[in-house]
């Protein structure tokens, strides 16, 4: 992995990988006391006036579907817990940090996955719908930093990937020399994201029957159903036999009937 690592690096040459902002940081150091205070909590991600409502604008969309609306950065913190929050702040951190406009089509896109697997969580034991929201934002990191990159071009690759994501795959490590699923990983190692994402990034092209981890197998399966339902009903994209065998392979791990994935297509249909 380390010579993969290598070459990812050398593809997003010149581009910098983005800090983890500040108030992550603080984050961490409050959660990791042993008696976490809500109201420091609270004050450090309000700090941040444009992370905070981003916060808010996640917490209340249909992806989390709360019970009542959540009007304060503190009422998210009583009401969330602290991990699922910590979780919400990395995700609307790296979509304020990606508001760049040759960046938007895959924003949005990684947007709609990630509601995609929140709606999936509901089917799915042992994944919670921000964790699910997380690893579906942040599954093409990787392809946002080549992007930012290579305007010019990256984006007609990124559409190839979604519609061929395995003969695609070659393509992109011909034109760059790394995939964008190691780049992600460069991403998620800088941000300190959590193991069973990490290993989603890497490996939502991969055959999830080669994946040794449950948790990662989980999120790989949510991540290519997902990818093929947001092609299918936010891009009208045609569902080649790559796409279909995706969505056969995940729906066949998670044990989901058709009914299951239709649920997930009227819901995003729905908010689009």
């Amino acid at each position: 992995m380390q010579d993969q690592l290598r070459a990812a690096m050398g593809a997003i040459k010149g581009i910098k990988i983005p800090d983890l902002p500040k108030e992550v940081l603080e984050l961490d150091q409050a959660l990791a006391s042993k008696f976490p205070n809500n109201q420091d909590i609270t004050d450090i991600i309000k700090s941040n006036t444009k992370l905070s409502g981003e916060v808010l604008r996640i917490v209340n969309s249909p992806a989390m579907k709360v019970k009542s609306e959540v009007k304060t950065i503190r009422d998210a913190v009583e009401n969330l817990g602290h991990k699922n929050l910590k979780n919400l702040v990395l995700a609307s951190a790296m979509k304020n940090i990606f508001n760049k406009r040759e960046v938007n089509e895959i924003i949005e896109h990684s947007k709609d996955v990630a509601f995609c697997c929140a709606e999936l969580s509901d089917h799915v034991h042992g994944v919670s719908r921000d964790q699910a929201y997380l690893a579906g934002l942040f599954h093409n990191a990787g392809g946002l930093l080549l992007a930012t990159k290579d305007p010019e071009h990256y984006v007609k690759m990124f559409s190839q990937l979604n519609t061929r994501p395995v003969s695609a795959m070659e393509k992109e490590h011909k034109a760059y020399g790394a995939n964008h699923t190691y780049i992600g990983v460069l991403m998620g190692q800088k941000w300190r994201l959590g193991v069973d994402v990490l290993n989603a990034i890497v490996a939502h092209h991969a055959p999830i029957e080669g994946i040794k981890s449950d948790s990662a197998r989980t999120l790989v399966a949510m991540i290519k159903i997902a990818n093929v339902v947001v092609n299918e009903i936010s891009y009208g994209s045609f569902m080649t036999q790559e796409a279909k065998d995706y969505l056969k392979e995940g729906r066949e791990e998670l044990m989901l009937d058709y009914d299951d994935i239709d649920d997930v297509r009227k819901a995003l249909a729905t908010i689009g």
